[in-house]
């Protein structure tokens, strides 16, 4: 399992990325490029909410995020960090794309151009000028690279919408199930990996507030989840309230 070290964008310039991979006499040579930061995010509220693709997000509408008040110069804006195919239905600030072949359908809209969305350093590399390198390029699913990039930009409180995680044989909780880029309805996907990928950001931002949004608070955690102290759960209702929508 990949690991992350604890990086702010405030302190971040950029990084070597490889851009080819050769084998020469017997020995594998890399070609690097130095990829800048090109993201200056000026937020003040320290506050964000990951929105995911789980079944559970149908349960809160989108359109009081968007049109939340923010308090004088915007002081409690929520920034949101989206994942995958969202775009079709949000705008979220960032979005977080993975996966082949949503990587390339969202190259050929127009979204990419107006928009800040961001790709591991393959998808920079073969599509140039569409997307913003992930630092550390770690290989996550969208979710979690959304949940390290949130706290990559200062954020101390990050609500997680739709996070629902994957746990019935034959059944994928996923809002855009049987669509480009995401398995069908009725195929069976684990949540292992992006278990155990969730709970190493939660380790390392450990002085960041993470709170599950979900219908009730009792909903399933992962297990793994339950024994980090950062970690809560509250319901649709409660999240309208601490996150003044």
């Amino acid at each position: 399992m990949q690991t992350i070290k604890q990086l702010y964008r405030k302190d971040y310039l950029g990084e070597d990325v490889v851009t080819s991979l050769d084998h020469k006499n017997g020995d594998w040579v890399k070609t690097t490029e130095f990829i800048p930061n090109q993201i200056k995010n000026l937020q003040v509220s320290n506050r964000a909410l990951i929105i995911g693709n789980g079944d559970s997000r149908l349960g809160v509408d989108l359109r009081l995020v968007a049109n939340h008040r923010a308090g004088p110069r915007g002081l409690n804006r929520l920034q949101t960090y989206g994942c995958n195919a969202l775009y079709q239905d949000y705008r979220p600030d960032f979005l977080v794309v993975t996966g082949k072949e949503v990587v390339k359908e969202v190259s050929t809209t127009d979204y990419v151009n107006e928009n800040v969305v961001y790709a591991s350093s393959w998808a920079v590399a073969e599509y140039p000028k569409k997307f913003y390198l992930i630092p550390q390029n770690p290989n996550w699913n969208a979710g979690a690279l959304a949940t390290y990039l949130a706290c990559f930009d200062g954020h101390k409180k990050i609500f997680l919408l739709g996070f629902d995680g994957n746990d019935t044989p034959n059944y994928n909780y996923n809002v855009y199930a049987g669509r480009s880029g995401y398995p069908p309805r009725t195929q069976t996907v684990t949540e292992d990996y992006w278990v155990q990928s969730m709970n190493i950001i939660f380790e390392t931002y450990s002085d960041v507030d993470f709170i599950r949004v979900a219908p009730t608070k009792n909903f399933r955690m992962p297990e793994l989840w339950k024994y980090r102290t950062n970690v809560r759960a509250i319901d649709f209702r409660d999240f309208v309230l601490e996150a003044d929508l």
